[in-house]
């Protein structure tokens, strides 16, 4: 029981930490970056409480039950022109309600990029079924995630479950970014990235023979300019 008490505790101290690592891979150092965390979701405010350790321009909080925020009969945001005004400088919205009425819709996040000029905007749905209508992925200059994605990204970059001879690889992959030049001559876009992430974790993970991986590191490697 203990571990898993342990594991669940340390869920949004991983997230806050992919969260602060992917926004500085859309929008540069952090201390630029606004942050709004939304709803009353407890998992949404224990991330909160971990991001306020990292150097955001600013944290936003709304930490109060849906209906003072969403009418549901009309399927918008109360006061929607309001909530434009006060939160278009916002760059990363996590969002959790405890009742999961979709209140970010497709035709919101249009609103908002047109407010910011087609700024990116990073999104995470931080409640289960979710808060965000999913069809805002497929809007440009927008990136999508929700709390298992950040799980996932967060496994690649975590050393501390990693064994010395698993991880030499992977950090020598983050520490000389040769991954950036191999995604640039591909042109992969945020999410695509994140899918090789994914993908490369699991095989390292799996596969134990050392010589091999190094294989894979000059291969990667080759692509730096």
């Amino acid at each position: 029981m203990t571990q898993s008490k342990d594991f669940f505790s340390s869920k949004p101290k991983q997230i806050a930490k992919a969260i602060a690592k992917i926004s500085h891979q859309i929008f540069g150092e952090t201390q630029s970056v606004e942050v709004a965390t939304i709803g009353d979701e407890e998992m949404v405010e224990d991330i909160r409480e971990n991001l306020k350790k990292f150097s955001f321009k600013k944290l936003r909080i709304f930490n109060k039950s849906i209906n003072v925020f969403f009418d549901e009969k009309v399927k918008k945001i109360i006061d929607e022109e309001k909530f434009l005004e006060d939160y278009k400088k916002v760059d990363i919205f996590l969002i959790g309600f405890k009742k999961g009425e979709k209140v970010f819709s497709r035709d919101l996040i249009l609103k908002l990029l047109a407010l910011r000029r087609q700024k990116p905007i990073f999104l995470i749905d931080g409640a289960l079924p979710g808060n965000i209508n999913p069809s805002v992925s497929k809007l440009s200059n927008l990136f999508l995630f929700d709390l298992n994605d950040l799980e996932q990204f967060f496994s690649f970059f975590n050393k501390d479950i990693i064994t010395e001879n698993q991880s030499f690889l992977l950090e020598d992959i983050e520490n000389n970014e040769i991954l950036n030049s191999f995604f640039k001559k591909l042109n992969l876009n945020l999410s695509q990235k994140q899918i090789f992430f994914d993908n490369l974790n699991s095989f390292l993970l799996k596969e134990g023979d050392v010589i091999f991986k190094k294989k894979i590191y000059n291969f990667l490697e080759s692509f730096k300019e």
